[in-house]
């Protein structure tokens, strides 16, 4: 057996500078100190450059991937990839199925699953029976928040299973030294999916109206354009669309931004944008949905608990017509909290540590 941390993230998943999600950035940054880096390989569907640091192994797509679907298909191949070289060690990201047909392959590897969406949301594996299952072949499930544990446990009968399985891993941040208030730039920043579920119609016609009374304030949105609002976008001279760009990219942005926005109306499993935000130094004005409220009560935050086109208005306009107010908000300090990628690494390679030699 291999003394390997095998990581598995999904298919779509790329791990690449030019092409990764939240599930490539936490992989990245929760692994980037780990003392056994050196251990690790990512499984990723890609020829390319992966992010620096990392060692790397392609999963080629093969006949399984049409007869069963890309995660299927991208299991099956990993399982062939590695052979009779059965890593000690599988972390598996978001995909509770490859966890449980990797685990009747590889009976003396240990799983680590991770979940970061709502557990109650993968189909048929969301059932009772199958998140029992799930608990008997992994030696630990891991959430990216207590809000992501409690769905998982909904319904499970009491005292079947062991607790200590599961563990809550935030996405971790390192906290950056910020801009100084008053060499702040007059800008208010959304970041993130241009959908319906995460407010942002809601945020642009708010921010819109806000930009127009205070022409000294520009609006900037960070995302992947979306045909439903494609119309909407680049209509105004100071709200400005600038596509997909790089998370360094988008946090150098934030640090010398005023004021961001997270006006989410689902329950966000984590809420990686919301910490930026914070960790940047803006002031942040934030939903309380799902994860955000695990992240709200340990910061000062402007927290709407109804999200609307007039709350975010009018959250907006206090902060802009207030220095003091915007400076109050500003001002966060996220060492003192579980949220830095030093006690989360730590936390996760002190259960790596009881496997590998």
């Amino acid at each position: 057996m291999s003394e390997e941390i095998a990581i598995l993230p999904p298919f779509k998943e790329k791990f690449s500078p030019k092409n990764f999600g939240s599930v490539s950035l936490y992989i990245k940054d929760i692994n980037q100190i780990s003392k056994f880096k050196k251990k690790i390989r990512v499984y990723v569907n890609i020829r390319s450059k992966t992010f620096n640091g990392f060692k790397s192994v392609n999963v080629p797509k093969n006949v399984n991937h049409l007869l069963f679907g890309k995660n299927t298909g991208h299991t099956k191949s990993f399982l062939k990839v590695i052979k009779n070289k059965a890593p000690k060690i599988v972390e598996i990201h978001n995909r509770p199925k490859s966890a449980l047909e990797i685990s009747k392959s590889l009976a003396e590897t240990k799983i680590f699953l991770f979940y970061h969406n709502d557990p109650l949301s993968f189909k048929e594996y969301s059932s009772v029976k199958k998140r029992l299952q799930i608990l008997d072949n992994c030696h630990l499930i891991i959430f990216v928040s207590d809000f992501l544990r409690k769905r998982f446990l909904e319904g499970l009968p009491k005292n079947k299973f062991s607790k200590s399985k599961l563990i809550i891993m935030y996405n971790g941040i390192k906290p950056i030294k910020q801009v100084p208030f008053k060499n702040k730039k007059l800008n208010i920043v959304y970041v993130g999916e241009l959908e319906k579920k995460k407010g942002f119609d809601i945020f642009l016609q708010s921010v819109t109206q806000i930009v127009d009374q205070f022409p000294n304030w520009k609006a900037h949105i960070f995302g992947k354009i979306n045909y439903k609002f494609e119309n909407s976008l680049n209509k105004h001279d100071r709200v400005t669309f600038h596509n997909f760009k790089n998370n360094n990219y988008v946090q150098d942005f934030l640090k010398k931004s005023s004021i961001s926005v997270i006006p989410s109306v689902w329950n966000e499993p984590f809420g990686r944008t919301l910490i930026e935000s914070i960790n940047s130094g803006t002031a942040t004005i934030s939903s309380n949905k799902g994860g955000l409220r695990e992240i709200n009560k340990y910061f000062k935050t402007i927290i709407l608990n109804k999200i609307d086109k007039k709350t975010i208005y009018i959250a907006l306009k206090k902060l802009i017509m207030s220095n003091d107010e915007r400076s109050y908000y500003s001002n966060n300090n996220v060492s003192g909290t579980p949220f830095t990628l030093n006690k989360i690494t730590s936390n996760l390679d002190k259960h790596r540590s009881s496997i590998l030699s």
